[in-house]
């Protein structure tokens, strides 16, 4: 049972929640650099200088859903005003047709509501309403929005979670991304587990606070856990469970490690 509440906890970090499941996030590749950025995309790069979280809601029809969803929307974050900023977002705006190609909700249903931490990471999702709780959960801590960055931008997650004596990366692990093909596409994040700020989200992890012994948590995208490890995994370990996952190399267009 823990193993299966463990992936439920790390699909979530991945976002596969119904509202995008068909939509291609992040393809700030599409994006035309001859344009400038939209009033939206102003207001969201203001917000990440600030450490805040940016809530866009995109919206085409004024019925009882778009104003049920702002009305929400509004009231929701009146708790959080000094932790984030919201923005509407017409989504056939020619003004703002680079931000709604950004994150391909174009055919999205709507009313649609993105939270985007001050890193870029979508947070939260939320089609047709949204509530209180909705918003709250939106607000994750420093070293989950960063691996939920990396697994948005399908690429490998080395999580390491070091006691709060130590500091460093396992030697398989930094072996591991230094093979060729993994040096791009995989990304080692550290924290500690003594870091008050991310108590939740080691208790997503099922790791204790204050653990005494390294953890390693191996992620794929769009939010496969490939695996728990302690401090000892090897290269070969993290390679063999990538390729038990059916992920390959665990990226698209690499070649050079199936």
């Amino acid at each position: 049972m823990k193993n299966i509440l463990l992936t439920n906890n790390l699909k979530r970090i991945s976002l596969l929640l119904v509202a995008i499941c068909a939509i291609s996030i992040l393809t700030t590749g599409s994006v035309s650099a001859e344009n400038q950025s939209s009033k939206a995309e102003r207001a969201r790069e203001n917000a990440s200088k600030q450490n805040k979280y940016t809530f866009i809601m995109f919206w085409k029809k004024k019925d009882n859903a778009t104003s049920a969803m702002l009305q929400n929307l509004k009231s929701s974050l009146g708790d959080n005003q000094n932790k984030a900023i919201f923005t509407l977002v017409h989504a056939n705006d020619p003004n703002e047709v680079n931000l709604v190609k950004k994150y391909g909700v174009s055919r999205a249903p709507m009313p649609l509501t993105l939270a985007i931490a001050p890193n870029g990471a979508i947070t939260g999702s939320f089609v047709k309403r949204l509530n209180k709780v909705d918003v709250d959960k939106s607000f994750v801590s420093p070293a989950k929005a960063q691996c939920m960055k990396t697994l948005q931008g399908r690429k490998l997650v080395l999580l390491c979670v070091n006691p709060i004596s130590q500091t460093g990366t396992p030697k398989g692990v930094e072996e591991f991304k230094a093979v060729p093909c993994y040096q791009k596409s995989a990304n080692i994040i550290t924290l500690s587990s003594a870091d008050p700020d991310e108590a939740s989200f080691l208790s997503e992890l099922q790791i204790p606070e204050n653990s005494r012994v390294i953890n390693v948590v191996f992620m794929a995208p769009p939010g496969v856990l490939v695996g728990k490890y302690n401090g000892n995994v090897t290269k070969d370990q993290l390679i063999a469970s990538l390729k038990k996952t059916g992920k390959g190399c665990g990226v698209e267009g690499c070649k050079d490690c199936k």
